[in-house]
């Protein structure tokens, strides 16, 4: 019979490989948002979204105006970009492993 410590073990290591697979197979999109003067536009949400997985959780852009969304499967994808709460910008996006650069947007 197991102790409680080995099966502690054995299932954080279970656990461990089916993070390692899921992240093994998923994207890292990532990108700028500038404002039309050419600064960094910080703040602002973007997610990815499909009918397959829905929307992601929101990543915030940094000072430098960068963003990151993890965990991303490959896959065709909507990047919104949440300047006005209502309504984002929208644009069609094909994500590939590991990374998957989205070239520089400028807000208005």
């Amino acid at each position: 019979m197991k102790t409680r410590p080995q099966l502690l073990r054995r299932a954080a290591c279970c656990l461990a490989l089916v993070l390692a697979a899921a992240s093994a197979h998923a994207a890292t999109v990532r990108g700028q948002l500038l404002h039309s003067n050419g600064y960094p536009a910080a703040g602002y949400a973007v997610t990815v979204s499909s009918a397959q997985t829905g929307r992601s959780s929101p990543a915030r852009v940094g000072a430098d105006g960068m963003y990151y969304i993890l965990n991303v499967p490959p896959g065709a994808y909507y990047l919104e970009i949440w300047v006005n709460p209502q309504s984002p910008m929208v644009y069609q996006i094909y994500v590939n492993e590991p990374y998957t650069d989205i070239p520089r947007i400028v807000i208005p």
